[in-house]
């Protein structure tokens, strides 16, 4: 089973917030970007035993900017990129 999380941004009327959340649960809220990402990121690596996660980063604009993996994940025919255990970025 994946486990996903993503970073999203979200207009409010008091303020410019990036959210971060689990299977459509928001867990955190930020003003900056580069926070959410690195939050994002340290609940991917600390899912430990749960399998393989996802991190889906967007733009402003609703665009998916990136997708990190993080855990043992499979390496695909083509895909140097992927390690068998370790991070990979696509996007």
């Amino acid at each position: 089973m994946c486990t996903s999380y993503s970073v999203v941004f979200r207009f409010s009327p008091d303020s410019l917030t990036w959210l971060v959340s689990r299977e459509g649960i928001v867990l955190s809220r930020f003003c900056r970007k580069r926070d959410a990402v690195r939050e994002a990121a340290r609940l991917a690596r600390g899912s430990g035993g749960e399998g393989p996660t996802v991190v889906t980063v967007e733009r402003m604009d609703g665009t998916v900017q990136c997708v990190r993996r993080y855990g043992r994940t499979a390496v695909l025919p083509g895909d140097e990129r992927a390690r068998e255990d370790g991070d990979s970025v696509t996007g």
